[in-house]
């Protein structure tokens, strides 16, 4: 992997090569095992209960383990993720569980392949803090074009107090801006205030905004994070 020049713009972020790189890395765990470690997306089944049935999006689905657990409860699942080898991966995954999900491959900065209104939610798990602000704004406003009235937007992004773990974890350490860094090898990440997340969700109805914390078996912290949901106004 190549890591970004640290004196780049505030537009850039990581691209194909490096998640292609990464999920690569990544291969080989089962689709059980991926399940099983899954904690995000079960926070949002609650406000997905009166959705059964209706069309999602996985916004963002890396190697499909979401998509599969939508699929597998029943919603007509969609997923998109910059990296061939992930879409590669969702799909063998999905054959594999006899899921009939569309997985495309698409940079999910541009203009998503998705129709108005195609969606009744989209989820988004840890991939918008992947943006520099600008672009994530962009982002959230297709989001908005592939929703139908009312349609429910969930996401989880990193928290500011998340990065002093994220710097023990992926050093070097190169700061891009205000709450943009560039970790490791060449993963481009923000960091999230409240009141960032709510300039992302302005024009929207807000219905979760939480901050959430992750233990290891120890009871230590290991992640810091925004829970947020969001209507179509």
């Amino acid at each position: 992997m190549t890591a970004p020049d640290p004196e780049q713009s505030m537009d850039k972020y990581s691209g194909e090569s490096y998640w292609d790189d990464y999920h690569e890395i990544a291969r080989g765990k089962s689709i059980d095992q991926t399940i099983k470690l899954e904690t995000w997306l079960e926070s949002f089944r609650p406000l997905l209960e009166d959705l059964s049935g209706q069309a999602i999006l996985d916004l963002g689905c890396g190697s499909g383990r979401d998509a599969i657990a939508l699929s597998l409860s029943g919603f007509q699942v969609s997923g998109c993720d910059i990296s061939g080898i992930a879409v590669e991966q969702a799909r063998k995954l999905a054959v594999a569980q006899s899921q009939d999900i569309d997985f495309v491959q698409c940079d999910i900065a541009r203009p998503l392949p998705y129709d108005d209104g195609q969606f009744a939610a989209v989820i988004c798990n840890l991939t918008l803090h992947m943006f520099p602000a600008s672009t994530a704004n962009e982002i959230v406003a297709e989001v908005k074009r592939c929703l139908s009235p009312g349609g429910l937007f969930a996401f989880h992004v990193n928290a500011t107090d998340d990065l002093p773990f994220r710097r023990k974890l992926q050093p070097p350490v190169h700061a891009l801006g205000k709450g943009m860094y560039c970790f490791g090898r060449g993963q481009t990440m923000r960091f999230f205030s409240e009141a960032d997340c709510r300039q992302l969700l302005e024009s929207w109805d807000i219905a979760l905004l939480e901050p959430v914390q992750m233990l290891s078996p120890d009871g230590e912290i290991v992640k810091c994070a925004w829970r947020c949901a969001a209507h179509r106004s």
